[in-house]
């Protein structure tokens, strides 16, 4: 079984804190096989692309995998990820940006539905493989956000193979609880993370909750969100002072 985390940015984001070295360093001291890299796009170009390509590369190694990707800005100021890619594109329309990622056999997912107040393009659900149902940044790292699998199990009526994912959103290095992948493999490549992670053979998780990125079934499942939820948001400020 392998364990790791995505949607993460290093100091080649401008708002990274931390150096691609750092990232790597860490992750072997915390277990995890994998990390999925998202650098914003909007100090990217092509040149800048393909060092970044490299230096994940020169940084994993049998312990761990620099999964290079990107979060693009996209019209409207939605963010697309593209993880497992290796060329960049400046095309600001969001399904272009999901055609062009599939085109590198990369994974796309809409980052934080939160910031959209839950919406997306038309017609965007039938280009890419995913959402994110969990990002800690936003929706915090404790429990799923229930809006967030709403829209997801709105959108799969119209592409019944879109996934939910969970992303880290880690801008800067820290000990607190990851939302993390568990990836059922001991084999530590990229393309066979990717390829796991596409066919929905994973489990986004935490200390406390965890969700398979298939279809949510059952009233009961749906109730345990909302309360996990309520709970969470009634506790938050003792929570975050415990764990600081």
């Amino acid at each position: 079984m392998l364990k790791g985390i995505i949607h993460v940015h290093s100091k080649l984001s401008y708002d990274g804190q931390n150096t691609l070295e750092e990232i790597a360093l860490f992750a072997k001291k915390r277990g995890y096989g994998f990390v999925g890299m998202t650098e914003h796009s909007d100090t990217f170009d092509e040149e800048k692309m393909s060092q970044y390509v490299k230096e994940c590369r020169r940084l994993s190694g049998p312990e761990l995998i620099l999964i290079p990707g990107i979060e693009f800005t996209c019209d409207n100021k939605l963010h697309l990820i593209g993880l497992g890619i290796g060329q960049f594109t400046a095309t600001r329309d969001p399904i272009s940006v999901a055609r062009f990622i599939k085109k590198q056999d990369g994974l796309s997912i809409v980052a934080h539905p939160m910031r959209y107040d839950y919406k997306i393009p038309e017609g965007l659900e039938k280009e890419i493989d995913g959402i994110e149902v969990w990002n800690a940044g936003y929706d915090g790292r404790f429990v799923p956000n229930d809006r967030s699998i709403t829209l997801w199990r709105s959108l799969r009526g119209r592409n019944d193979a879109l996934l939910a994912f969970g992303g880290q959103d880690l801008h800067e290095l820290t000990d607190h609880g990851h939302v993390e992948l568990a990836v059922p493999c001991d084999d530590l490549k990229e393309e066979v993370i990717l390829r796991a992670l596409k066919q929905g053979d994973y489990i986004i998780k935490n200390p406390f909750f965890r969700i398979r990125p298939t279809v949510l079934n059952g009233r009961l499942n749906r109730l345990s969100i909302l309360l996990a939820r309520r709970a969470y948001l009634a506790t938050k400020s003792v929570l975050d002072r415990l764990t600081d």
